[in-house]
């Protein structure tokens, strides 16, 4: 589907960055959710992102790797919890793929 589009100036606004997944669990009472601590490098530290993975990664499965974060996203409520950014992903046929990065890639890293 294809989506309206956005200006650059709005595209500007997002601060997407090389995130290190540290710790990776399921969220208790979803069979879905996913809660990843992320780091997010000096300016954001480390800091939780939820993920509705669950159907298609086991929590262990992405625990030392890295993958890009939309890291200035509002926070959102998920199970109780706040999530603090977005992890980008592919979408294959309703199938969400997580893309990793390059091991040597700094956390924090601008993705521009």
């Amino acid at each position: 589907m294809k989506k309206p589009a956005v200006s650059f100036s709005d595209f500007q606004k997002l601060d997407i960055r090389v995130g290190e997944v540290k710790e990776a669990a399921f969220v208790e009472g979803s069979r879905n959710l996913i809660s990843m601590k992320i780091d997010l490098g000096e300016e954001y530290g480390l800091v939780e992102i939820m993920a509705g993975i669950g159907n298609y990664y086991q929590a262990d499965e992405v625990v030392g790797k890295k993958f890009a974060f939309v890291a200035n996203l509002e926070p959102k409520k998920m199970m109780g919890r706040e999530s603090n950014g977005m992890t980008l992903m592919v979408d294959i046929e309703g199938k969400p793929v997580i893309v990793p990065l390059d091991k040597d890639l700094p956390n924090g890293a601008i993705v521009c």
